[in-house]
Formats: structure tokens, C-alpha cells, sequence
């Protein structure tokens, strides 16, 4: 990419603070009122009687208590009535998401309706330094957070692992799922390990799939919903249904969804093809309250997808050498991959109706296949990952009078990974190499709540992983992973924090044995035997603002921000190691291979706020994130600096709500893998929302990518993948509730 390409789409990053401070400034104004003495007490016992509820009690109470401040549906990243909102990945504990003291996100059921997602990656993308890069392609795009992606963000699903990393089936999405079954998503950006073991040196993104208490309407024993709709620019038309109820302690949900979509029209007019498939999906859902304490819930779901493309999904030609007719010829296949998960839930509630006890099985299976290239030798290939799980949490609360009040969380997780790999002429094989690998740990954090307002957390974990590679050897390590939180409540508009950490991941089996080296191929990927576990210490520290009234009796504000500095060695990355010459391609050819880098510092800012008055909803999020080899300066894979902003109006006497949406992303011009550097962009939506009052229709409408804009994602995956994303699609949505 030339110099002059890049420049000519560079937004500099003083137009993006340009552009965060406009939204900001009604939400950093001046902040009257502030509650010393004793009504700062009563002010923490509100927020004290707010926690003993259950989440449904709580938002249904703190709705009451803002009345008109506070107006729910707001653009994503941030949805207005997150005041209401709880949120429970980031400390394993239902808390208000402006009283975790950490970085979090939240997408609603509702944000993904408004933009008619038929991925997860359209609401993602919006959030501060989280992405799904690798294409337009849904089985391109791959998670990352603050610039780790694949193993070193855990991905959830109700609860269950999916832990497919980047090298399964090539360059292909971990985490397939129908956004028609996703009631949230939770997104804690920063390290986890403390609570959840190895895996989320980058972050955790919780997914909660719909259930039955989650669409019925109040008095109803039962419910349906048809919905259907079309987007142009992937000639994507899908359907969903669902059916729902309540018989006295049972509750159930079955539901279904559809896809269809062709080639892609990219921004500027070009064409990704080819990408013909269908994906379908279901989804079952039973519960049972065996007392109004204990409640059993199961669900199973399967995702199936097949589509004819080229073997790397985030490519957008992709040929291979014919040495009969010594031609390149197009390397396209039939693919396809089935998800399937069944997870089981037992829930316990104290004599408060607070969740005190969780205990959690599953099983997580993704098969990846691809068929014979026939005009070549080369073989299909099927590729398993198997995932077996167990977590158990217990929550115990006391009160030592004037040594604070204590919430005590103990637990322990165990999870196997079973990989296996099998060619189409029943030999096993192909680049990633059978194996097994299995992790537990032990942790426990106490949530102590002392006078004024200060709260410290200390927590402490044990993890420990066997790896059992077929024709190596087997490896074996733990950690002891320490963290503590200190925040500080001055008020009931304030919250701050500070806290620190040390966080590790293990090394998989793909990223140390990984083999692929045939010629023709024009990439080879090295194994490698010495990889060591990631390992780092992250400090992190931030604040929350939360006010009704700020500059009127109907508004109500929302900050939240957040910095970071993380020490880390040993990162594991997929590195360039060399090159090799292809006597077919007569020219060097590049080598893979996953590398430690030996120490790598990062660090950032992530800012996030609302402000909402009547009808007027209004939000923005900013990120920044650099990331360097503190040993040779260079600057590694890190997101560029991103802001997404809203602006929506409700209509209520017609029930329509119109949303502008900005994403503006600065130049990755500073990567030292210059093959990975991309130009900056501006993205403008239009959202309409129209909820028929008294009627059982909802229509949506949306232009997504109005200017047509030609623009690249930062992929810090396949770096020599070029492929614009998405262009100019006309979106429509139109369902019914029974």
C-alpha cells in the first residue's frame, strides 16, 4: 500500500478527539450537589438495598426511581438507561455497569434488533478497542480485544467455552451464532485471569442466548414471534421464529433461524465472490423451579453454515498452481461448519432472592469441514474441536460491623479440549495435529465493603494445564494469578478505581504444533516446541460518573473511562519468520510461525458516556491502545484509535426512533509489520425503529455504509489479506409478536 494511498484516507487523531470531545462536553459538566456527611450514607444504603435484588427487581426499581431521566433503546455503544443496567462477567456478581470497577460494554437485545445484525460483528465493531476483523466473509471475522485475539480472549456462550482459536480451519471465526438468539453481550476489555484461568489475557465477551422469562409480556403464559428481513449488499434474506412459555414451574423456548447470501458488494463497487451459502440454526431452552431458591435450566442449540469460497475465508482471490496444464486456476471449495453446545445450569438463591450459588456443565463441539479441490490433488479435510466443561461458584455474604460487610466468591473451573483432524482419504493429519489439552483452576475474591464508601477487592487463583499432543511431547505448567481492587464511592454520582493483576495463558496445541509446509502453497506455517505461557502484570485504573439532573429535572448523565499499562512476556503472536522459496511461484514466499515476544508493554484509554433528555439520546465511546516490543521499540499489532457516536430521536405518539451512528477509525500507520498498516475511515448509518403503539408489528429500516466508503479493518491476523469490508447496504426488518 503506498504512502499516498494511506495518507489520502488518514483521519488523524486530532479529528477524533475533535469529534469525542462534541459528544463530551454535556456529560464532563459541572457536578453540583454532591452528598457529603450523612446523606452520603443513606446514599450507599440505597445503592446497598438496590444489590439485595434480583436483576429483574432491581432495574424494574431503578427505572421507577428516574422516571422520565432516564429513557431506555439508546444507539449503540452505550444504551441509555445503562444506569438501570446490570452486568455480572466482570466480577462474577450482579453490580450496576457504572459500579464495576473495570472496563465494560453491554449490547442489548434491542441494539442488535436496531441494526438487523446478521453478525455479531455489526454491533462489535462499535465498541472501544473491540473489533471483528478478517472481512465481510461471517466466517472471516475473528474477535479481538486491545489487540488479542484467538486464545487470549475467552469467549462465552451461556456459560460455555468456545475455544476454537484463529488456526482452526484456517483463518476462521471462533464464535458462530445467530444473532437472532442473543438476548446480551457483555464485553470486559482487559485481563480476567483471576476469575476465569487461562485465556483472557485480552478480555472475556459473555454471550446470553434468549429464554422464555426473557420475551414473555407481563400476564402472558405464552408467546410466539415471526421475523424476517433482507440486506443488499450481501443479497443476505433470513427469517427467524420462536415460540415461548410459562406452565406453572416450567418455562421453555424453541426457536429457529435462517439464513441465505451471495457474493458481497464492497465499499467503492467491488465484488467478494465467490460466497454462496445458507446457514440455519436452532435453539432450545427448558427451565424448572424446583423451589422459589433452586432453579435447573438446560439448552441446546446447533448452528450449521456451508458456503462456496476459497479455502481462506478472509481472502478475496485466491488461486493455486495446476502443474498438469501449468496454470494458476481459482481455489475455491464447498466449506461448512456445525456448532453445536448443550449446557446444563443449577441455580441457587439466599433468603434475599440473591444469587449465591452456580454450577455449570457443558459441552462445546465446532466441526469444520472442506471438500476435494478436484482439479488438483489436494484433499478435503475435517477438523473437530471438543470441548467438555464444568464451573461451580458459591457466593457467601456477612457483615463484621465496623470491618465492612464481605461478600466472599469461591470457585473452580475445569474445561478439555479434544482437537482431531481427518482427510478426505481417511488419513488423519492436515496443519493443525491431533491432541488434548485440559486446564483447571481455583479461585476465591472477597468484596469488602468498608466506610465511607471505599470497597476492596482482593482475589487470588490457582490454574494449571496438560497439553497431549499426538507425536510430541507432552507439556505441563500452572500459575498463581493475584489481583486487587480498590475503589472508592465519594458520593452517589462518583466512582473510582484502581487495581492490579498478573495474568497468564497457555499456549495451545495449533500454535505450538501447527505444521504446514506443502508446495504449492505460497505460505508455510513452522511449528514450534518452545513456546512458552503468556504471562503479564496489568494495571489498570479509572472512574465512573452517574447523574439525574444534571442540567435538567428530565436529563441524566453517563461517563465512564478507563486507563490502562500492561507488562507482558512471553506473548504469543504469529509472527513473520522468514521466507522460502516456491520453485512453482518463482518467488519468496513468506513463513508463519507463533513466536514469544520476549516483553511487550501496552497501553490505553477507553471512554465511554451517554446523556439523555426527553427524547434525545446521544453517546460516543473513544479508544486508544499502543502496543510495543520494549526490547527493540517496534511497534506491534494494536487497534487504531476508534470513536463510534449516536444521536437518536423518539417519536412517542407514532413509536418511531431515528439514530445516526458515526465510526471513525484513525490510520494504522505506526504497526512495524507494514503489511498490516491500514488507511483511516469514516462509516455514516441511518437506523430507523418503528414500534407501532397498541400493535403487534415492528419495522426496521437502515442504510448502513451511506457513503459507500472503500475502507480496510485492521486485520493483525492475515496481514497480507487485503479485502475491503462491506459497502453501501439498504437494510429492512419487519416482525410480529403473537
Amino acid at each position: 500500500m503506498s504512502s499516498t494511498h494511506v495518507c489520502a484516507h488518514t483521519f488523524h487523531r486530532a479529528h477524533l478527539l475533535s469529534a469525542a470531545a462534541i459528544f463530551l462536553i454535556p456529560s464532563f459538566a459541572a457536578h453540583a450537589n454532591e452528598l457529603p456527611g450523612k446523606e452520603r450514607e443513606n446514599a450507599a444504603s440505597t445503592r446497598q438495598a438496590a444489590i439485595k435484588k434480583t436483576p429483574e427487581q432491581s432495574s424494574r426499581n431503578t427505572s421507577k426511581q428516574l422516571g422520565a431521566h432516564v429513557r431506555t433503546g439508546a444507539a449503540i455503544p452505550i444504551s441509555s438507561n445503562a444506569a438501570e443496567r446490570l452486568v455480572v462477567t466482570a466480577t462474577r456478581t450482579p453490580q450496576r455497569i457504572q459500579d464495576v470497577p473495570a472496563s465494560v460494554s453491554l449490547i442489548t437485545r434491542q441494539d442488535i434488533e436496531r441494526r438487523m445484525s446478521s453478525t455479531l460483528a455489526d454491533v462489535i465493531n462499535r465498541l472501544p478497542d473491540a473489533d471483528m476483523a478478517g472481512g465481510a466473509r461471517t466466517e472471516g471475522q475473528i474477535p479481538e480485544i486491545r489487540g488479542f485475539n484467538g486464545r487470549d480472549i475467552i469467549l462465552l456462550v451461556d456459560g460455555a467455552r468456545r475455544n476454537a482459536d484463529n488456526g482452526f480451519a484456517g483463518f476462521q471465526t471462533p464464535l458462530y451464532i445467530d444473532p437472532a438468539f442473543v438476548q446480551s453481550v457483555e464485553v470486559v476489555m482487559g485481563a480476567a485471569s483471576t476469575l476465569y484461568g487461562s485465556g483472557s489475557m485480552g478480555g472475556v465477551m459473555s454471550i446470553k442466548t434468549l429464554e422464555a422469562k426473557d420475551l414473555l409480556a407481563p400476564g402472558r403464559k405464552w408467546g410466539a414471534e415471526l421475523d424476517g428481513g433482507y440486506q443488499s449488499a450481501n443479497e443476505n434474506a433470513k427469517g427467524a421464529a420462536k415460540v415461548y412459555g410459562k406452565w406453572g414451574k416450567f418455562d421453555g423456548l424453541l426457536a429457529y433461524a435462517g439464513q441465505s447470501f451471495g457474493p458481497i458488494s464492497l465499499g467503492g463497487g467491488q465484488k467478494l465472490s465467490p460466497n454462496n451459502g445458507t446457514s440455519n440454526s436452532a435453539l432450545l431452552k427448558l427451565g424448572y423451579d424446583i423451589t422459589d431458591r433452586i432453579r435447573v435450566d438446560f439448552g441446546q442449540s446447533f448452528y450449521y453454515i456451508e458456503n462456496y469460497r476459497p479455502a481462506n475465508a478472509q481472502a478475496q482471490k485466491f488461486t493455486v498452481y495446476n502443474s498438469s496444464t501449468k496454470t494458476y486456476i481459482p481455489y475455491y471449495r464447498q466449506t461448512g461448519t456445525r456448532q453445536d453446545d448443550s449446557n446444563i445450569h443449577l441455580t441457587t438463591k439466599d433468603s434475599d432472592g440473591k444469587e449465591d450459588g452456580r454450577l455449570t456443565l457443558y459441552r462445546s463441539k465446532m466441526t469444520s469441514w472442506y471438500g476435494p479441490f478436484i482439479k488438483t490433488s489436494i484433499v478435503g479435510e475435517t477438523q473437530t474441536l471438543e470441548t467438555y466443561g464444568a464451573d461451580i461458584q458459591k457466593i457467601f455474604r456477612e457483615n463484621f460491623g465496623y470491618l465492612g460487610s464481605h461478600m466472599f466468591v469461591v470457585g473452580a473451573n475445569y474445561y478439555r479440549d479434544i482437537n482431531h483432524t481427518l482427510q478426505k482419504n481417511g488419513q488423519g493429519g492436515g496443519t493443525i495435529p491431533d491432541g488434548q489439552q485440559q486446564v483447571y483452576g481455583f479461585y476465591g475474591s472477597d468484596e469488602i465493603k468498608l466506610p465511607y464508601g471505599i470497597v476492596l477487592t482482593p482475589s487470588l487463583r490457582y490454574d494449571r494445564y496438560n497439553t497431549f499432543g499426538s507425536g510430541s511431547s507432552t507439556s505441563t505448567s500452572g500459575a498463581i494469578l493475584p489481583k486487587i481492587t480498590l475503589a472508592w464511592h465519594p458520593n452517589r454520582n462518583w466512582m473510582v478505581y484502581l487495581s492490579w493483576g498478573k495474568n497468564y495463558r497457555a499456549p495451545t496445541i495449533q500454535e505450538t504444533n501447527m505444521n504446514y509446509a506443502i508446495t504449492p502453497n505460497s505460505y508455510y506455517f513452522l511449528p514450534n516446541n518452545n513456546l512458552r505461557p503468556e504471562s503479564a502484570r496489568t494495571y489498570e485504573g479509572g472512574f465512573s460518573y452517574n447523574k439525574s439532573g444534571l442540567f435538567s429535572r428530565k436529563d441524566h448523565a453517563l461517563v465512564r473511562a478507563t486507563g490502562f499499562y500492561e507488562d507482558a512476556t512471553n506473548l504469543i503472536q504469529l509472527s513473520v519468520v522468514g521466507h522460502h522459496w516456491s520453485p512453482l511461484y518463482k518467488t519468496n514466499e513468506i513463513n508463519y510461525q507463533y513466536t514469544n515476544i520476549q516483553h511487550a508493554t501496552r497501553y490505553g484509554i477507553e471512554l465511554r458516556a451517554t446523556y439523555n433528555i426527553e427524547n434525545i439520546n446521544l453517546g460516543v465511546s473513544y479508544s486508544h491502545l499502543r502496543v510495543r516490543d520494549a526490547n527493540t521499540g517496534a511497534n506491534l499489532l494494536a487497534q487504531p484509535d476508534k470513536v463510534a457516536a449516536d444521536a437518536s430521536y423518539t417519536f412517542p405518539k407514532i413509536g418511531l426512533t431515528a439514530t445516526y451512528n458515526l465510526t471513525a477509525v484513525e490510520a494504522q500507520d505506526y504497526d512495524s509489520t507494514i503489511a498490516r498498516r491500514r488507511p483511516g475511515y469514516m462509516l455514516h448509518d441511518i437506523l430507523f425503529d418503528w414500534q407501532m403503539p397498541g400493535k403487534p408489528w415492528r419495522v426496521n429500516f437502515a442504510v448502513t455504509n451511506l457513503t459507500n466508503k472503500t475502507y480496510y479493518m485492521y486485520k493483525s491476523i492475515a496481514s497480507n489479506n487485503d479485502v475491503p469490508e462491506i459497502g453501501r447496504s439498504f437494510r429492512f426488518n419487519i416482525s410480529y409478536k403473537f
